[in-house]
């Protein structure tokens, strides 16, 4: 009776999160459908053992495109884990040693991962859904299931990043583009051209940023709100701390982890995932 009843839920979960996400689902299947599956790092933040196992051995065995960078069982340790290694994909129990999963959640504002949670109880599925997880996945976890919510969680990041990339051409085509940005900062606003910026620093939720000249702003908004604007203003996403002009990049470089000179004399670091795009696409530009 317990065994059909998971089934039906797991059923339930499943049509509810696709009636959801349909439509992105379709096109993100077709774009996957097209290329070979996107090359991700995970982290496995799992209290229970068995399912600790069950999940890094099935990943290892039918998940070749996925690197298990680490695992734990704690809130703290799993917050550590993640900044660590800035993964693409976070599995992730809600009972851990410390508290709930979505208490791990709620310390980063914007997660720039994938999640798939896994639990022994129904409940919080639909909460799992509100924090716009990839799969809801319950125990005793079976491989198959597993299998196909990484393939997901794996095609969508590769759709987003095929997004990127299209973006980042339109970015370079608008560099020449001035415009002018109102900065507040605690007791002035500023009026700033777009061109004056160098690079945003995240710092928590505020930003910094650094101009022309050596001047610096701290404006009490999180990076992710000046993504959104920038985005096509000749700004991109370099790092999940760091948002660069590409107009004031001095070069480039792959080696020692890979940083872009900026016209300012300070290294900005490159996510591991944007490095080959960002040379890739200043290639093409030579």
């Amino acid at each position: 009776m317990i065994a059909e009843k998971l089934s039906m839920w797991r059923i339930f979960v499943r049509d509810f999160s696709l009636k959801r996400q349909i439509h992105s689902e379709s096109v993100t299947n077709q774009s996957a459908a097209q290329s070979l599956p996107t090359m991700i790092k995970a982290v496995v933040i799992v209290q229970d053992t068995d399912a600790l196992q069950k999940t890094t051995a099935t990943i290892a065995s039918m998940c070749t495109n996925v690197e298990i960078a680490g695992n734990c069982d704690s809130i703290t340790t799993g917050i550590a884990l993640i900044n660590t290694h800035q993964p693409d994909l976070v599995i992730l129990e809600v009972q851990l040693a410390d508290g709930s999963g979505f208490d791990l959640l709620k310390h980063f504002e914007s997660p720039d991962f994938k999640i798939i949670v896994i639990s022994s109880y129904m409940e919080y599925a639909v909460k799992a859904i509100k924090y716009n997880c990839v799969d809801y996945l319950l125990k005793p976890l079976d491989a198959e299931e597993l299998v196909t919510a990484v393939n997901k969680a794996s095609d969508r990041i590769g759709f987003e990043e095929r997004i990127q990339h299209d973006q980042l051409k339109d970015t370079i085509k608008s560099l020449n583009k001035v415009e002018k940005i109102t900065l507040k900062t605690s007791d002035q606003l500023h009026l700033v051209h777009i061109s004056d910026i160098v690079h945003v620093e995240a710092d928590g939720n505020y930003s910094t940023f650094y101009l022309c000249g050596g001047k610096k702003l701290l404006v009490s908004k999180p990076l992710v709100e000046f993504d959104k604007v920038l985005i096509d203003k000749g700004f991109f996403r370099i790092h999940k701390s760091y948002l660069i002009n590409l107009n004031h990049m001095r070069h480039f470089d792959k080696k020692d982890g890979g940083y872009v000179m900026m016209t300012n004399g300070i290294e900005v670091p490159v996510a591991s995932r944007k490095r080959d795009l960002l040379f890739e696409l200043f290639s093409e530009q030579a």
